[in-house]
């Protein structure tokens, strides 16, 4: 089938944009754009994904009101016919891209469910284009896809269970990826390697445990992100980054060190202290403290998301089916499911406060700790 985006010079290989170039069922194209208030009272995530090789758009929204309650609302429906705009919609869900790279939108239209959103993204930095992600296990490619990274401040609002919530000059940050990744496109088949934890994604340590920090972060005037892998030896596999004074040149991260205080019987951080040696010979000190409650995924499709238990980038429906749940997370760590189970999730992407070189501003810290870490005596999950 031809789209409108067949007319132009971009392809990138022997088929049509409604085709991609592998056949792995795991194929995904997501945007994800989140954000929170200063005092982590209020916080949302929002994204939506293609997954091309299963005939798959899903969205979602997931808001969390004073380290409470966190609200769910996944929305999946039979991508084709293919959409043909730069734009993305599902069911009430909108993604506008007003200015490439500079200004972008999401909405979720008002209805019978607990969360509303107009929120505006304008860049403070331009896109990071973080070094491609590829891992191999088992003679089998389980990661290779690309990401790239921003940081921005938010404006608009966003209604949370009757409760509404004025952004204005909110610290805000957004990613887009594609290619193909554990955990979000479909079942991973067993291989023969048990992995660490338990978790899909940790396979790109071999089957040991894995650790990840990966922080976006700004103070107004000095901004960066950076990324460090290491598995459950503390043996690093992957880091990247960069960061600059605002409007100025970036420099890449070159060195990067970390101090992890842990909340007391958890794997969430407490607060976080962290060196940074740029190419430009600078040092930078990144101090982070967490405010609010770590995002649980699950209730975005992730980790056997979806009332099926089947996650993200399985055909469900050729019309838009939608699901809206909450958890309760009032505890650091534990979530209280809606049918009163409970669980401690393993993606764990924290809001935090932070100084960067002494100077206050604010940081989305996403932190794993998966399977043993003898160096911190974590064991098991």
């Amino acid at each position: 089938m031809l789209t409108e985006l067949d007319e132009t010079l971009h392809h990138q290989g022997p088929l049509t944009f409604e085709h991609v170039l592998t056949t792995d069922h795991r194929f995904y194209d997501r945007q994800l754009m989140g954000g929170f208030s200063p005092d982590g009272n209020a916080a949302f995530l929002a994204g939506i994904t293609y997954f091309k090789n299963m005939n798959v758009v899903e969205g979602f929204v997931i808001a969390q009101s004073h380290s409470r309650t966190q609200y769910n609302i996944r929305l999946t429906k039979q991508l084709r016919p293919m959409p043909m705009s730069k734009d993305a919609s599902i069911g009430p869900l909108h993604l506008e891209i007003i200015e490439a790279f500079k200004h972008l939108r999401y909405v979720l239209e008002g209805g019978d469910y607990p969360v509303a959103l107009d929120i505006n993204f304008h860049n403070l930095l331009q896109p990071r284009l973080e070094k491609p992600h590829f891992s191999r296990l088992d003679g089998r490619v389980t990661t290779d896809y690309l990401r790239y990274n921003q940081i921005g401040r938010l404006s608009g609002r966003i209604d949370i269970d009757g409760e509404r919530f004025d952004a204005r000059e909110w610290f805000g940050w957004r990613d887009h990826s594609w290619g193909v990744r554990p955990g979000v496109g479909g079942f991973e088949p067993m291989t023969g390697t048990r992995v660490g934890g338990g978790v899909a994604s940790a396979s790109r340590t071999n089957g040991k445990g894995m650790f990840l920090l990966h922080q976006g972060f700004s103070n107004g005037r000095e901004a960066g992100s950076f990324q460090v892998i290491e598995d459950g030896d503390g043996q690093r596999i992957y880091t990247e980054g960069e960061a600059c004074i605002i409007g100025g040149e970036e420099a890449a991260v070159t060195a990067i060190d970390h101090e992890i205080v842990f909340k007391p019987g958890t794997r969430v951080f407490d607060h976080t202290t962290v060196h940074l040696g740029l190419s430009n010979g600078a040092a930078w000190e990144l101090k982070s403290k967490a405010i609010g409650r770590p995002w649980v995924y699950r209730g975005a499709g992730y980790e056997g998301g979806f009332n099926d238990g089947q996650g993200q980038g399985v055909w469900r429906s050729d019309k838009l089916l939608m699901e809206v749940d909450t958890y309760d997370v009032s505890d650091p760590e534990l979530v209280v499911f809606p049918d009163g189970s409970t669980g401690y999730p393993k993606h764990r992407e924290q809001l935090s406060t932070c100084t960067i070189n002494g100077v206050a501003g604010h940081a989305y810290s996403p932190m794993f700790v998966i399977g043993d870490h003898p160096r911190w005596n974590l064991t098991g999950r």
